[in-house]
């Protein structure tokens, strides 16, 4: 008797069977992994704070490299065993609790708690490392109960350094000190320390940390932060996106950590807030709208056909999109007539008409930079559904021959205008009357329009090229709306760099970035060089802000 055999197909109807099956078991044993890494009660089994086993006195973070710390959950199990450990020990000035990093903001950040029966004492530290200046800061007073709690930053990657701690009566009096032994963690993807130049100009620098922000082009580069000797002095740790600015805000840091994320930071080191920009990515700045309480914030729209030409309003109370801009709608006549390369500036087949680069809130209405058309544009009523242009600021030559001529402001004087500028910033000065302001911002003199290949650049003298050029400017028009006018009123040299850059005013001083030219400056009022500081990097770092952190992390 012959066996039975089971047909070709039939077997192969069971393969497949079992190949699925098997691969719907294997996607749900995944998602079920997913789901764990923010179950709450998976976290708290999974992350412990344990001894540093190179540093007597400090505690870590024990936990797996695939459990993110960009979760509300995973935020809430560490601040709940922080607590669990101030209640279960006696932490004193004497004997603290120190932990490196808890939160996984700050690379070279430290968590430091203590209990005390003397009531508003304040807390400065020291971090002395062998070969480097001294670094000293007051912390700010939080507080009026016994329990202490801080974060330090200044800790040099990959060095010992001596912690000595200060605590002090109201009298301003020395109650105790505490010295601690410190060995930070060692950081790979930046230099530690800047090539420092000194300028002619004998004025001080500012005060503060230089943010360098999207280091090397990368979308994933950290906010590294670097003193006045351009040594590092802590990361500031992201998820898949450059930080665009930092934003001060009610006891708080809130700045951009994915690319359609931010995130609002305590000053423990805490994030306090997610916010997410559902169908959108940004790009280039985000300002914060205090009157709204908002974020206004320059993005791409998914799966639109052109890119960097929209803007956003996030509301911070409720975490929703309020308003949207399509500048398509606006300015039609340039995005019809835009030439479309092969590929964009990133490699992408999206028109990128506009550029938008740099935003400003004044009021209901929003200043926006566009770098592909040299030009400058005022929004009015810009929050509400009756938005319209006021008017541009920018050579004739661009609007020549379009319907948006009688929109342009009148040029005062014999001036180059601005080409490929950057990092627009609006100043109103008390002297100024009604209607007149200052209008501050990068003047890159590049000569760059990937859609307008035919652009005539002959009013735009000594400009140069993506390679090479004379020199950028710092520029500061003062713009008169009654009179429709505009007039360059101060203006110096800062290296070239035909694209990314920024500047920005510090009391008297002026940091300036450039990018192309891998350094940033700081000037004094005069424009005169006070120093300046190199970097090593295959392409460029986006930006440079500078910040004290005063009235966040200290006095």
């Amino acid at each position: 008797m012959k066996k039975s055999k089971l047909p070709m197909t039939k077997i192969l109807m069971v393969l497949i069977l079992f190949l699925g099956a098997t691969g719907i078991l294997y996607l749900l044993n995944k998602d079920e992994k997913k789901a764990l890494s923010y179950d709450h009660e998976y976290l708290t089994k999974q992350v412990q704070i344990v001894e540093d086993k190179n540093n007597d006195e400090v505690m870590e973070v024990d936990k797996s490299e695939s459990i993110s710390v960009f979760t509300t959950t995973y935020q809430q199990v560490i601040e709940e065993k922080i607590n669990q450990l101030m209640k279960n020990n006696n932490y004193t000035f004497e004997k603290p609790l120190f932990i490196h990093n808890p939160f996984g903001t700050g690379s070279l950040s430290y968590y430091l708690a203590f209990h005390n029966e003397e009531e508003n004492l304040s807390l400065s530290y020291t971090i002395e490392t062998d070969g480097y200046q001294t670094f000293s800061r007051t912390l700010k007073q939080v507080n009026d109960t016994k329990d202490y709690a801080y974060q330090l930053i200044g800790f040099l990657p990959g060095k010992t350094s001596w912690l000595t701690l200060t605590l002090k009566n109201e009298q301003g009096e020395i109650v105790q000190t505490k010295r601690i032994t410190v060995k930070a963690k060692a950081l790979t993807n930046i230099d530690m320390e800047m090539n420092v130049k000194d300028g002619e100009s004998k004025v001080a620098l500012s005060d503060g940390f230089y943010a360098l922000l999207g280091h090397d082009k990368a979308y994933n580069s950290n906010i590294y932060l670097f003193d006045n000797d351009g040594v590092l002095r802590n990361e500031l740790v992201l998820k898949g996106y450059r930080g665009d600015r930092i934003i001060e805000l009610d006891d708080t840091l809130l700045y951009s950590y994915s690319t359609n994320g931010f995130i609002q930071v305590n000053r423990l080191g805490k994030i306090e807030k997610f916010y997410t920009l559902k169908g959108y990515e940004m790009h280039h700045d985000y300002v914060y709208d205090e009157a709204h309480n908002q974020l206004v914030v320059l993005v791409n729209k998914k799966g639109k056909d052109t890119i960097e030409d929209e803007i956003v309003t996030l509301d911070l109370e409720t975490g929703k999109i309020t308003h949207h801009i399509d500048m398509t709608k606006y300015l039609k006549e340039f995005y019809q007539n835009a030439v479309k390369p092969d590929k964009n500036t990133y490699g992408g087949d999206e028109l990128d008409w506009l550029y938008l680069n740099s935003l400003q809130v004044v009021g209901d209405d929003i200043l926006i930079n566009s770098r592909e058309l040299s030009l400058v544009i005022y929004l009015e009523d810009a929050f509400s559904d009756n938005v319209k242009i006021k008017y541009l600021i920018g050579d004739t030559s661009v609007v020549e021959g379009t319907s948006y001529e009688d929109l342009l402001l009148t040029k005062v004087g014999d001036f180059v205008d601005m080409a490929g500028e950057h990092s627009i910033t609006y100043k109103k000065k008390s002297t100024q009357q009604d209607g007149v302001y200052t209008l501050q911002f990068y003047n890159n003199n590049y000569q760059g329009a990937r859609t307008r290949p035919d652009f005539d650049w002959k009013n735009y003298e000594g400009t140069g090229t993506y390679e090479e050029g004379d020199a950028s400017y710092y520029y500061e028009y003062e713009v008169d709306e009654n009179n429709k006018t505009y007039k360059l009123v101060k203006k110096f040299k800062v290296p070239y760099s035909s694209i990314v850059s920024n500047i920005q005013q510090l009391g008297s001083n002026y940091v300036t970035s450039s990018g192309m030219s891998h350094c940033y400056d700081e000037y004094d009022h005069d424009g005169n060089l006070i120093r300046e500081f190199s970097y090593t990097a295959k392409k460029y770092a986006y930006r440079v802000f500078k910040y004290d952190f005063k009235g966040f992390l200290f006095e």
